[in-house]
Formats: structure tokens, C-alpha cells, sequence
């Protein structure tokens, strides 16, 4: 499996490379497709030193986790509204229920029209409606495809990203006490599990430290990290405290 995501990354990289090359050669401005925080970060390091090329990155809004990379050449300016994104706002439609619908019912039912994974950005499942960022060329497509959500009809209207406003993001804090700083001890006091559990889900590659899939049991975390177990959502680590009395460390999380 880490062969495989270690071919796909290189493959991806690729394409970015492709990017770059058009975007010097043909003195215009080029973008990727959606990719995951982690691999819009170190290609973005990768080629952000690149001679008589600017690149930025962006993913239609400011805390977005997967993003494009935008190049143009070094003469031009590149913005935001540079780069093909759109948001889809999706509503329950009230006269047909109003059944709980997850983040997993919206990206099923739009790549269930076609849709290529990496043509869509954030989903980002509200109270009230659901925005989904996707790029530009294919907004009004899902529009006047997207009928249903689940077995749910929504209604889908096409918004600028600049019109979009969303919420501060709330998270459910908690205080946990671990043994060490270790991402199998911190994952296990976070996610209420047995730490050989936990390694077991981080050996078969359900975890991901960071938006990236790790199997390195042993890593030690800090502040700002994100780990997720696939199943089990996702927390952040937001303070590392004192030390108890009985030598565990004192870690305040933060739960989406």
C-alpha cells in the first residue's frame, strides 16, 4: 500500500511539474487540480524556488484542506481569483424530509455523476446547507445533474467563492493525560482506545498524522498536529501542559 500512494504522489508531482513547464513555456498562468493538504505543501516547497515562475496556493477558502496550486511567470500577478473554483451551496429540499446527511452521502453522490475526485475541492456540511468547492468548468454540471443526496433531494445553486462566507469552525475541547507524546499514545487517549489498537489501525495504514498516511508508530506530536483514524473523525492538538504528579503529560484537544 505505501509503494502504491509512493507511485501515485510521483505521478502527481508529474502533472505539477507539467503545470510549471506550460506555464514558463507558454508565458500563461496554469493550475493543478484539487489535491490533500499534505501533497499541496511539499510540492508547493518543492517548486516554489523555481527560476522566472511564481506559484501560490489556494483552495477557495482560507482553511481549505484540499487545494490547488496556481504558477504563472514571474511578471504576472496571481490571486485568489485567479484559480477555477467555484461553490456549490446544496440544501435539503424541506417538502421531502429532512434526513441527516454526512460528508460521505455528498462526496458519494456527486462522484456518482462522473465527477473525478480531484475536480472537487472542500465539502464543507452545515446545519442548514452544504458548500462544496469544485472546479469552475464543472459547477454547472453537478447544478443541473445533482437531484439527490443519498435518497435526500437537495436543491444546488453555483456561488463565486467570494460570496461565500462560512462559519468559525467549533471545536469540542477536551483534556486528556498520556504517558508520552507518542502518536499511538496521544491517538489512544484521544480516541478512547487500547494503544495496541491504535497501532494496529497505524499499521495498516487507517491513520493519518498531519493529511498524510503514516505508519510510524513512535513519532512524537506537537502542538498544531492533526491526527485522524479513519472511522473514528479527527482531532487536533491545541496545548501540550504541565506534567501530573504521576508523570503523564496533560494534552487539551479539540474534536470537529
Amino acid at each position: 500500500m505505501q509503494k502504491q500512494l509512493q507511485q501515485q504522489q510521483k505521478f502527481l508531482f508529474a502533472k505539477v511539474l507539467d503545470a510549471v513547464q506550460s506555464s514558463a513555456l507558454h508565458h500563461k498562468k496554469t493550475t493543478t487540480d484539487f489535491m490533500d493538504r499534505y501533497k499541496s505543501e511539499i510540492f508547493f516547497e518543492k517548486v516554489k524556488s523555481i527560476q522566472n515562475v511564481k506559484a501560490m496556493v489556494f483552495g477557495g477558502h482560507e482553511q481549505s484542506e484540499r487545494r490547488m496550486i496556481a504558477f504563472a511567470p514571474d511578471y504576472m500577478e496571481l490571486t485568489e481569483q485567479d484559480f477555477p473554483i467555484q461553490a456549490l451551496y446544496i440544501t435539503k429540499n424541506k417538502k421531502f424530509g429532512q434526513a441527516d446527511l454526512n460528508h460521505r452521502d455528498y462526496l458519494g453522490s456527486i462522484l456518482a455523476l462522473g465527477i473525478d475526485r480531484a475536480k472537487l475541492g472542500d465539502i464543507i456540511v452545515l446545519e442548514q446547507q452544504t458548500i462544496c468547492y469544485v472546479h469552475k468548468d464543472l459547477a454547472e454540471y453537478v447544478k443541473n445533474t445533482l437531484e439527490y443526496v443519498s435518497r435526500t433531494k437537495v436543491d444546488v445553486s453555483v456561488s463565486d467563492i467570494s460570496a461565500v462566507t462560512l462559519p468559525e469552525k467549533e471545536w469540542k475541547y477536551q483534556t486528556i493525560t498520556v504517558a508520552s507524546l507518542r502518536l499511538d499514545a496521544v491517538a489512544g487517549g484521544a480516541f478512547h482506545m487500547a494503544r495496541g489498537k491504535v497501532q494496529q489501525y497505524i499499521k495498516r495504514e487507517l491513520v493519518q498524522l498531519n493529511w498524510n498516511t503514516t505508519t510510524n508508530i513512535s513519532c512524537l506530536l506537537k502542538q498544531g498536529d492533526m491526527i485522524s483514524i479513519r472511522g473514528f473523525g479527527r482531532i487536533k492538538i491545541f496545548e501540550i501542559g504541565n506534567i501530573t504528579k504521576k508523570d503523564r503529560i496533560c494534552v487539551t484537544i479539540g474534536r470537529e
